[in-house]
């Protein structure tokens, strides 16, 4: 009888190691592919950024080119639903003929 408890309870204990192990290894891998995630989030944030930048240089561009007298870029502007400061303040300024 004295042989038998200490036996399952070495029984016991190996398995709940056991079962703790295949535990911690699957939270592992699981970790392992969040983090992978995370990472091609982070980089897909990262490059919209850049490009969103871009895309801020490239209109300020155009609104130069526009400003300047390009009537292309206006246009271009303008079928994109951008309208410049200048071009706004035409647009909106009573006629002469209206203040009579």
């Amino acid at each position: 009888m004295d042989t038998r408890l200490p036996y399952w309870g070495s029984v016991i204990c190996g398995s709940v190691a056991v079962v703790l192990l295949v535990v911690n290894v699957s939270l592992a891998n699981a970790n392992r592919a969040t983090q992978l995630d995370v990472q091609q989030r982070q980089a897909a944030i990262g490059s919209v950024q850049t490009f969103s930048q871009l895309s801020q240089f490239i209109a300020q561009g155009l609104a130069e080119a526009a400003k300047n007298g390009d009537t292309q870029a206006r246009d271009l502007l303008a079928s994109q639903g951008l309208r410049l400061k200048s071009d706004a303040a035409k647009t909106t300024a009573p006629s002469p003929a209206a203040k009579k």
